[in-house]
């Protein structure tokens, strides 16, 4: 019973932690114009077209999460390499100094998972006594 509901517990952990980044996917796809951002950078039909491609992959979290779920802070490298790939150079440069004030979103998106992955991870501290008593018998 009690491994049932550890597993448990890491399930709803990592659905929460999962659904954050999918959250940030999304907010990534609908906080933007896509029309403005055509019009801004000049974007060919073709361009227009596979950016509405992009932008429609993953409509829900279950379809994001069959791709994701073992990595999910991978999705802002595919996105916006694909991004990249889509645009020319200059017009991938002028979109992230016009919409991520001059960062380059793959960068932004790393630092702030960075700093979030970077904390402290916390320990049982019932193992404190054990490796102290452990020098004990053999210090």
């Amino acid at each position: 019973m009690k491994k049932l509901l550890i597993v448990a517990a890491l399930g709803v952990f990592t659905l929460g932690f999962s659904q954050n980044y999918y959250n940030d996917y999304r907010g990534s796809v609908s906080s933007i114009n896509w029309g403005q951002v055509a019009i801004f950078l000049g974007l060919n039909r073709s361009q227009i077209n596979q950016m509405t491609v992009l932008n429609n992959r993953y409509p829900d979290y279950n379809s994001w999460n069959h791709v994701y779920a073992k990595e999910p802070n991978r999705w802002y490298n595919d996105r916006y390499y694909e991004i990249e790939r889509i645009m020319t150079p200059e017009q991938y440069k002028k979109f992230y100094s016009r919409y991520y004030n001059g960062q380059n979103p793959r960068l932004k998106y790393d630092n702030d998972y960075r700093r979030y992955q970077n904390r402290p991870q916390m320990y049982d501290r019932r193992f404190d006594d054990h490796h102290d008593r452990h020098r004990e018998h053999h210090g």
